[in-house]
């Protein structure tokens, strides 16, 4: 198993070694550069498959609330950012075939399906595996690339193909989607009325219960209150419902009602009923999220991932294993970058998961990208600019 860095993210990717082959699947892992070299060294020197994920079960930016024209850039830069990211790993390891897979996520409840905008080929913010291959084959031509369906087959030793039947049928063309994914929808439908069964409007207690969740929360970690540092609305729509802001700062958290004059940064809608699944142990946050169950908005529009983190991990031990990490970072291997005519001293690794950014960043526009989660670092102030996360610590040469 090959962890990802930082304990923030729980992904692990597997190396498998037998018979004299070696797979890598990266599975929901975002390895870095060098631990994709490292696997590949560890296989003795080839890698004879790597999977890599090319879409993510991700919340953003589907659920977040953007005017059509921003909603079609943000998915595109989305969409982009990850298969640039698979591009990166196999340059660096160089299998002797590669495979994207997953996705794009698709939505069979009707609560849910005005979601299936996600699957457009062409302008979703999510690619199907064929699409992937067909983007990634043209930026790395000289790399195999192969996409796979349920059934199909693979030998290793040859590199021989065989297609299943059955899925060979199935197709993800835009023109194909729709009455499939009907089909799909009225097989699945008691299935899925049994489950959306299980989550009942809830009762009149439900903001003291929400009170004590946070109130919860916010004793885990001093650490993640002063990173998170930020207002949040919730949002909750139907029976017993309310609008509640949750305050978390370095001095503590707090929960009240909302009131006109305050400004949240993060604003989150969704059910009482989804709430009441969380603030009973059936559902965890994180299954909230990709659950796409809400909406979401942020002004400004940067992400925080201390308040996911907090939400996701709602674990004091896991808490303390990420402010380790992150305030036990090594900076003084540090590296050269150029822009405008200017050169800039900056730590070798992302402050934000560790990727080594002499191989795993590009330099545009003043910035420093990292290409591993798609952090940005202003050059001259070293500050996150679309993100929360510690500073670059740049300095001009």
């Amino acid at each position: 198993m090959i962890p990802e860095l930082s304990p923030m993210c729980h992904d692990a990717a597997f190396l498998v070694v037998a018979d004299g082959r070696a797979i890598l699947h990266c599975n929901d892992a975002r390895l870095t550069a060098a631990q994709a070299r490292r696997a590949r060294h560890l296989a003795g020197g080839a890698l004879d498959l790597m999977a890599l994920q090319t879409s993510g079960a991700s919340w953003h930016p589907i659920c977040y609330e953007y005017p059509p024209e921003e909603m079609a850039r943000v998915s595109t830069a989305k969409r982009v950012s990850k298969l640039r990211a698979a591009q990166r790993l196999v340059r660096q390891t160089e299998p002797a075939l590669a495979v994207p897979f997953a996705g794009p996520p698709c939505f069979l409840d009707a609560e849910v399906a005005h979601l299936n905008q996600v699957l457009d080929q062409a302008g979703g913010a999510f690619c199907d595996p064929e699409v992937s291959a067909a983007w990634l084959r043209e930026h790395l031509p000289a790399q195999r690339w192969e996409s796979f369906k349920p059934g199909d087959a693979i030998e290793l030793d040859t590199g021989v193909i065989t297609r299943d039947p059955v899925s060979a049928r199935f197709s993800f063309a835009d023109a194909a989607r729709a009455p499939y994914l009907e089909r799909y929808a009225a097989d699945r439908a008691p299935l899925i009325e049994g489950v959306l069964a299980g989550f009942p409007d809830p009762g009149p207690d439900l903001y003291d219960r929400f009170t004590a969740h946070f109130e919860h929360l916010g004793g885990l970690s001093d650490y993640f209150l002063t990173q998170i540092d930020m207002l949040v609305r919730f949002d909750i729509t139907g029976p017993n419902g309310g609008r509640w802001d949750v305050g978390f700062r370095a001095d503590g958290l707090t929960v009240n009602p909302a009131t006109p004059d305050a400004r949240p940064h993060y604003r989150i809608t969704t059910a009482g009923r989804w709430l009441d699944g969380v603030l009973t142990g059936r559902l965890a946050w994180e299954d909230l999220l990709i659950s796409f169950r809400l909406s979401l908005y942020r002004d400004p529009d940067v992400y925080n991932d201390y308040l996911v983190g907090l939400l996701k991990h709602a674990n004091a031990p896991a808490l303390r294993a990420v402010e380790a990490y992150e305030t036990g970072r090594d900076e003084t291997e540090r590296i050269i970058v150029d822009w405008d005519g200017r050169s800039y001293d900056i730590p070798r690794y992302c402050p934000h998961a560790g990727e080594d950014l002499s191989i795993g960043a590009v330099v545009r526009d003043g910035q420093v990208h990292c290409l591993a989660h798609n952090f940005a670092f202003d050059l001259a102030t070293g500050a996150c600019v679309n993100a929360r996360a510690a500073n670059l610590t740049s300095r001009l040469c």
